[in-house]
């Protein structure tokens, strides 16, 4: 407990360059071998299956992002609650925030599932399967909806330990899950042939032993906030501040979901079920790359949080700059591989040439903003974590579901199948010149109120 204390005592005190590598590398560690959940259920499915059955993980992928969205919602929400609580010495209000998420996490994680079966079908062509697709796309939604609930919990848990100080646990347990999910995967695809339906299941029982493996630090009373001393109750003002604040990560997260809906409908009427296999693999590709400026915005939001709540604001201003110049330097990193190295990249997934051939292009021109994009990511996480929640719903809603989606649907009424690529970097460069717009204003007012907190201390000494 001691330990805990002094770990997030440090954040208001340790120089931000040491604090800054120790909180947000292992959360973008984290958070690249957590990509691997999108990743190991494409690979394997690429080539113990086949290119309709990428074209059924297309489908779903809606459905993934849904989930994704509602987790990351209450995870980010209540940690965001957590570190401005734990910066102003109010644990006992920390521990109601995230006893609140849990039980909710609990309820909507069982009630959910029950309503996409009882549409399943309905649901998987609406999505935009066909005739051929159907079977895989059914096999993978069958067990995913009922790994919900654990899903939430996986990312909750996740983020409030993170919001503790604690970024090597969690991302101990993102890198457990991932692991589990990778050998599982391969068990149940290439030994059992399960095809679809076993990318989904070594997907679920994963994140199901990653929330046992985490819930162990509160049971074990290491943690900073002693949940056991604290009754069980759900507070709804508390979880309507915890959704006002995950709303910009939850609108983000449904920009993904209906986007993939409006590409796979946009796939099957400017091209065919193989362009819909293509973006099976295109879309895991794109939401990996996001992944470590994920990891960089998390490993930075208790940082930003703490000190905000204990207005030392040039701290903050210094974890920005510095987080921004990393973000770039990643960007481009990945940006050689997607542009220079496309072959090699579709090659991890897939051994059929027409699918390589066919994805070359469209990898290309939608990751050329690469080196840019983690700024957006970054201003979310900033507004986030100073308690700004329409400011962080509308930098994070600006890229995916409002700029990238329109340009999906209406680029290709005059470029044909080629707009519905070209609208990402479109997309990226507006949303980016937003989110730096707003940014600028933000941090030359933190910058006034830093100097008259100088010049205020400079008078009492003179006094």
């Amino acid at each position: 407990m001691k330990t805990a204390i002094m770990e997030k005592q440090k954040l208001g005190s340790e120089p931000i360059s040491k604090l800054l590598l120790k909180m947000s590398v292992p959360m973008i560690l984290a958070m690249v071998i957590n990509g691997m959940y999108y990743l190991a259920d494409a690979i394997f499915v690429g080539w113990g299956v086949g290119s309709e059955a990428l074209g059924g993980l297309a489908v779903i992928f809606p459905l993934q992002m849904l989930a994704i969205a509602i987790g990351m919602a209450i995870g980010t929400g209540t940690a965001s609650i957590e570190s401005i609580e734990l910066g102003n010495q109010r644990k006992d209000k920390a521990a109601k925030t995230i006893k609140t998420s849990v039980i909710f996490s609990l309820i909507l994680g069982i009630l959910l599932p029950l309503i996409l079966i009882i549409f399943k079908k309905k649901i998987i062509y609406f999505f935009g399967a066909t005739e051929n697709i159907y079977p895989h796309a059914e096999g993978y939604y069958t067990y995913i909806v009922y790994g919900f609930v654990f899903i939430f919990l996986s990312f909750l848990e996740v983020n409030i330990i993170k919001a503790e100080g604690n970024a090597k646990l969690a991302a101990l347990g993102m890198f457990l899950g991932a692991f589990l999910n990778v050998i599982l995967d391969a068990i149940f695809i290439f030994v059992f042939h399960m095809g679809t339906a076993g990318a989904a299941l070594g997907t679920v029982i994963a994140r199901i032993i990653t929330t046992l493996y985490l819930m162990r630090y509160y049971l074990s009373g290491r943690s900073i906030i002693n949940l056991q001393k604290y009754p069980w109750t759900f507070e709804g003002k508390i979880m309507k501040r915890i959704l006002a604040l995950g709303s910009g990560v939850f609108f983000n997260q449904i920009g993904f979901f209906l986007l993939a809906i409006a590409m796979n409908i946009s796939l099957r009427y400017y091209g065919s079920g193989l362009d819909i296999s293509v973006y099976g693999v295109f879309s895991r590709i794109y939401v990996f790359v996001t992944m470590p400026f994920l990891g960089l915005a998390q490993g930075i939001q208790p940082i930003i949080g703490y000190n905000f709540g204990a207005e030392k604001f040039q701290r903050i201003l210094e974890t920005l700059k510095k987080a921004i110049i990393f973000s770039i330097s990643m960007g481009v990193v990945l940006f050689v591989f997607m542009v220079f190295l496309p072959e090699g990249v579709l090659g991890l997934f897939t051994k059929e040439s027409l699918i390589i051939q066919k994805g070359i292009i469209p990898l290309q021109i939608s990751m050329l903003i690469t080196p840019l994009i983690g700024i957006q990511i970054l201003t979310y996480f900033f507004f986030l974590a100073i308690n700004q929640p329409f400011k962080s719903l509308f930098v994070s809603v600006s890229r995916q579901a409002i700029f990238t989606l329109l340009l999906v649907i209406i680029l290709p009424l005059f470029m044909g199948k080629l707009g519905i690529w070209v609208a990402y970097p479109i997309a990226d460069i507006i949303s980016v010149g937003i989110a730096c717009l707003l940014l600028n204003k933000e941090t030359k007012q933190m910058k006034q109120y830093q100097m008259k907190q100088q010049f205020a201390f400079a008078s009492g000494l003179e006094n």
